[in-house]
């Protein structure tokens, strides 16, 4: 499955204390991987300046079987590991600083090859927010670019979400390993991007999430993207982390204006103020960056029973509370709400402030 090569990437990534920096520098020593193995006693001193003694002493005393025993793991749980050797590696992130030397997977990893665009902002965004990143994901997903966000709350988990509610594909680059998804809400969500799309992370899986791991995840969805499209954010906002990657990169920048009145959009307006191209007021001006035709996508066919008809119909209107919805359809409560719930997980309707409801 993994050539001697990619098993000793795979072999330094047992040692949680050997850091990104250390294992960059470790590397740079032999022209193979490989290599590292064979002179760890020749190399002793070398190699104990670079890991320091107590990572020295673990790597010389590590019984090789663990190895195998822990690539055997990692493939019952379903997660594939592509090393920077690996002909599965996507060739955008070689092309990066700090390329990740490791990549755990799980789900489909040829999306790492597809034309893809990274959707990111602020955790807390304005109902405003919320709706042009749900209308640019699903716009976006139904045209076959891969959505790609971090899972963290509000604009990415609104963006892996309404992707995946037009059955359109999305990845999720995660701060910490498999085993802890945070923030906890979303663990379902990351069950279905598993089953759906793809789950990355450079990070084995029972390593939790840090304050530092996650800016340093953010060069990882920009360099896996061909764009990078901002539609919220402070000025303190993770996201800005992306964005200083994706003009690092090279990578295009698209930014959605915000009210300017609100702090939480400042972020997004300053970089606006400071490239002007970068703005985007409709999912169009990403369509022509990418030579993708413009019009209506194609939006598969969407079969509803009989309660959720009256329930669209109800909604053809504008928004309606529960109270209305439930004068107007006639529906008893209990049914009402079910078909609601339901119909929200679908993507038919969303719940607005106030307990209202709109398609």
């Amino acid at each position: 499955m993994y050539n001697k090569n990619e098993k000793a990437l795979i072999w330094l990534t047992i040692f949680e204390s050997l850091t990104y920096q250390k294992v960059c520098k470790l590397l740079s020593l032999y022209k193979e991987p490989i290599t590292i193995f064979e002179n760890l006693i020749k190399d002793k001193t070398e190699i104990k300046k670079i890991v320091g003694e107590d990572s020295y002493q673990k790597m010389i005393t590590t019984d090789k079987s663990l190895l195998e025993n822990y690539i055997t793991n990692l493939t019952e749980k379903n997660i594939k590991c592509l090393t920077i050797l690996s002909e599965e590696y996507p060739e955008k992130l070689k092309n990066i600083e700090e390329s990740p030397i490791v990549l755990f997977c799980k789900g489909d990893i040829s999306l790492l090859k597809e034309k893809s665009i990274a959707i990111v902002g602020t955790r807390n965004p304005t109902a405003y927010a919320r709706g042009v990143t749900e209308d640019f994901a699903k716009k976006l997903g139904r045209k076959g670019l891969v959505v790609i966000s971090g899972l963290a709350s509000g604009v990415d988990k609104i963006a892996h979400e309404q992707t995946l509610a037009v059955d359109g594909k999305t990845i999720a680059v995660l701060g910490g390993g498999f085993d802890t998804i945070y923030p906890a809400m979303n663990t379902n969500l990351a069950k279905q991007i598993e089953e759906k799309g793809l789950l990355i992370s450079e990070y084995k899986p029972n390593l939790k999430p840090t304050v530092y791991s996650f800016p340093f995840r953010n060069r990882i969805i920009a360099g896996l993207s061909d764009g990078v499209l901002i539609t919220e954010a402070g000025e303190k906002s993770g996201s800005l982390h992306t964005k200083n990657y994706a003009l690092e990169f090279g990578k295009d920048l698209f930014v959605v204006p915000g009210n300017i009145n609100n702090f939480r959009c400042q972020g997004s307006n300053r970089i606006i103020k400071n490239m002007q191209g970068a703005c985007v007021t409709e999912v169009e001006d990403i369509y022509i960056r990418y030579g993708l035709a413009l019009g209506e996508e194609k939006i598969k066919p969407v079969q509803t029973d009989l309660n959720e008809t009256i329930i669209l119909s109800a909604l053809e209107d504008g928004e309606q509370t529960l109270e209305n919805l439930q004068e107007i359809t006639k529906l008893e409560t209990k049914t009402l709400n079910s078909c609601l719930t339901m119909m929200q997980i679908r993507g038919l309707i969303k719940k607005l402030p106030g307990n209202t409801f709109a398609i």
